[in-house]
């Protein structure tokens, strides 16, 4: 039917058409041009932060390598506070916790450990943080809570080897031999990155200490049987004498 409108009616029709839909296409146009042209100036602005907070980690990489604590602990904060959440922020922190370690401030290290525990969206960075927090609380002879730490989340299949060997060696400073010999054994059938042999001297080790622990109560017992009268009687004469 529309092949047989006149021009008149024809150009009507567009004039009905455009008062009804052009305002919302205007709209409609406009949101699509701001949107784009918002999300590539919020796309130009991670990159510039991405490139700030790169250079930042770079210049606290060169510092630690010169020992300059100071400078490092303020560009460290400079960083963390400028973009948390960061893999940035993730990987200065576990730098500063490395740094603190080996300068005999575990305490410090824990807490930067802790963070990356709580902040990082990266499982594997998150779990990598977590074995070493159970690490530097073995360090500090608080051995349970690093099992606390390490069994808040149950490890990939990539780190279990790592968790297990941990463990064991958590176990090992409780006292607690057959969970940390359990522990070990689980890590020897696991592969990973531990040296298979490195876990089976710690293992031939634990079975010494489980042998001389059965052995004790029965050396003990001896010393405590009671002497006969003649016994006595000798002891009591090397007393006078």
């Amino acid at each position: 039917m529309d092949d047989f409108l006149t021009d008149q009616q024809q150009a009507a029709r567009v004039r009905s058409w455009l008062r009804a839909y052009a305002p919302a296409a205007v709209v409609a146009l406009v949101v699509g041009i701001g949107g784009y042209f918002g999300y590539a100036q919020w796309q130009a602005r991670g990159q510039q932060q991405s490139a700030e907070a790169s250079e930042l980690f770079e210049e606290l990489r060169g510092i630690l390598n010169s020992s300059n604590r100071e400078s490092a602990e303020e560009v460290h904060r400079r960083l963390v506070l400028s973009f948390p959440g960061s893999g940035y922020a993730d990987h200065a922190r576990l730098l500063m916790a490395r740094e603190y370690v080996d300068t005999t401030r575990p305490v410090l290290a824990a807490e930067e450990l802790r963070a990356v525990v709580a902040a990082t969206s990266d499982s594997d960075l998150r779990q990598l943080a977590r074995l070493r927090l159970a690490r530097v609380y073995l360090y500090m002879d608080r051995p349970a809570e690093g099992l606390e730490a390490l069994d808040a989340e149950a490890p990939s299949a990539s780190w279990q080897q790592l968790a297990e060997d941990m463990r064991g060696d958590l176990y090992r400073a409780l006292g607690r031999l057959d969970e940390a010999q359990a522990a070990y054994r689980a890590a020897l059938d696991r592969s990973g990155q531990v040296d298979a042999s490195w876990i089976r001297m710690k293992l031939d080790h634990l079975a010494g200490l489980a042998s001389a622990q059965t052995d004790a109560p029965e050396e003990g017992a001896r010393q405590e049987e009671p002497i006969d009268e003649a016994e006595q009687g000798d002891a009591a004469a090397a007393e006078q004498e």
